[in-house]
């Protein structure tokens, strides 16, 4: 895992230097282009500018005189101009050459096809020139930026004007900034290269924190945690969600443990009964009484185990959420009214007499049913009746009322001690018993567990509250099933969908 985070990392880091290198050569590429145009649009411009020089001086030179008579004042004129680097030529409409700046000497000012045809439009062009024109006036390797700009005006003479520059030193400022933005590219490169480690190893930190502590999580150690870091991004919400997740499977795993303790407890002392009966039989012969004895504390023993095992896979069951087998709608008055009879037995022997009031169906709403396990839902109800009973005096009452609002209330009320306060949140904690209560009957601790579990598996659930008149109240809330239409109406609605397709 560790070398993946690495390999991430340096992936990351590859990716921000690529996308940084990119930004950054496409700015310098722009700067340059820029550059570049502005250099060569101001080479071109003073051109220009000395064509126009140029060109006043030969208008002020010819006059009126024929063409054969101002060539050599323009000769003279020109061999006095300053223009330091610069080439002048001087040509005649049939482009012969009649006055050129002293710097050409021999030399002539090419005149390419596309200079040639510019006296109509446009009546300037500008050209680089390379090769022998340019090697023989700046040397091997030389370029030459020419103009050439006709002038046609009204009562003047006819003549087209060039003048060429060197355009090394235009090549060697644009060659300098090139290695410059060079130079500071692959600076930028190496410090981007550096920061983009830097931020991917923070960007990765806590997935890094993440698979260390991942690595020393056991069942037996759970209590490492993520340090928090700052802010809300995906990173912190991720942390706070696996925190989260750490501290629910480490509640998952304690109650685990302790729940493995409890059933090793409650399954070791039946068991360590029956042994330990067993050994003492075994030492010598017994009479038949006593064998009957052992023989009754057998199956005492035996139904304890029975009963807390299935108890413990019902509780299994419910609270893992399964899908109840065969879930139907189920009469919650039926359902009390089977607990009550099943819990008969129990109250006639402890001198209770249990009083149901079910709700009554009206014309507006029908009898409370819920969407459930018929077996499980009688299960909880009888498991509350018998507690009630148990703890209830003889010659007391049990009341059990069923009603609907919003949802289905069974409220089972007994006449008892009550329940201390400080137990009141603990009773439905799985082999709970609350201390120095007296009473006669053996308990596995998993009754009220069971109710809770079953009342969560049909969307509902469970309160305990001590009386004020004493006793305490048990209340199982239950959403209703849906009434829409009763199964009689469904059935009579789908008879007359048969009887219309046939007719």
């Amino acid at each position: 895992m560790i070398r993946k985070l690495q390999t991430l990392r340096a992936r990351l880091a590859v990716l921000l230097l690529i996308v940084f290198g990119v930004i950054l050569s496409g700015l310098s590429a722009s700067v340059l282009k820029l550059r570049e145009r502005y250099l060569r649009e101001d080479f071109d411009d003073r051109l220009n500018d000395r064509a126009e020089a140029v060109i006043d001086t030969v208008s002020a030179t010819t006059g009126d005189a024929a063409m054969s008579e101002w060539s050599e004042p323009l000769r003279n004129r020109l061999s006095r101009y300053r223009f330091p680097g610069y080439f002048i030529q001087v040509r005649l409409p049939d482009h012969t050459v009649v006055a050129r700046s002293p710097r050409l000497e021999d030399n002539d000012l090419v005149l390419s096809s596309q200079a040639s045809t510019a006296g109509e439009s446009p009546p300037v062009t500008y050209e680089t020139v390379t090769g022998q024109v340019a090697g023989d006036l700046l040397g091997p390797g030389g370029q030459l930026r020419v103009l050439t700009r006709y002038h046609r005006e009204p009562g003047e003479p006819e003549f087209c004007v060039q003048v060429a520059a060197d355009l090394s030193r235009v090549n060697q400022s644009l060659s300098n900034l090139r290695r410059v933005f060079l130079f500071v590219i692959a600076i930028g490169l190496v410090l981007t290269g550096v920061a983009s480690w830097l931020i991917a190893k923070r960007s990765l930190a806590p997935l890094n924190a993440i698979t260390t502590i991942a690595d020393k999580l056991s069942a037996d150690d759970l209590s490492h945690r993520l340090q928090q870091p700052k802010g809300r991004d995906e990173v912190a919400v991720m942390v706070a969600t696996i925190n989260r997740m750490l501290d629910r499977l480490g509640s998952a795993f304690g109650a685990q443990e302790k729940f493995i303790a409890d059933v090793a407890h409650e399954l070791k002392t039946p068991l360590a009964i029956l042994l330990g009966e067993a050994q003492v039989l075994s030492q010598q012969e017994r009479s038949e009484q006593q064998y009957g004895r052992f023989i009754a504390s057998v199956q005492d023993e035996v139904r304890t185990l029975a009963q807390t095992v299935d108890s413990l896979l019902t509780l299994a069951r419910a609270e893992a959420g399964l899908p109840m087998a065969g879930a139907d709608d189920v009469s919650i008055n039926e359902s009390v009214t089977d607990a009550v009879e099943r819990c008969n037995t129990l109250a006639e022997q402890r001198s209770v007499r249990v009083i149901p009031v079910l709700a009554v169906a009206t014309a507006t709403e029908a009898e409370p049913t819920v969407t459930g396990d018929g077996p499980l839902l009688r299960l909880m109800f009888s498991n509350l009746l018998r507690n009630a009973i148990r703890h209830s005096p003889s010659g007391e009452t049990v009341n059990v009322t069923v009603t609907q609002n919003e949802d289905i209330k069974v409220s089972v009320r007994d006449r008892g001690p009550g329940i201390p306060d400080e137990y009141l949140d603990k009773v439905f904690d799985r082999f709970f018993r609350v201390p120095d209560r007296a009473t006669t009957f053996q308990s596995t601790g998993l009754g009220l567990t069971l109710v809770r579990g079953i009342a969560r598996l049909h969307g509902g659930g469970v309160s305990v509250s001590n009386r004020a008149d004493g006793g305490c109240e048990f209340v199982v809330r239950l959403p209703p099933a849906e009434q829409e239409m009763t199964r009689q109406d469904r059935a009579a609605v789908n008879g007359n969908d048969t009887a219309r397709t046939a007719d």
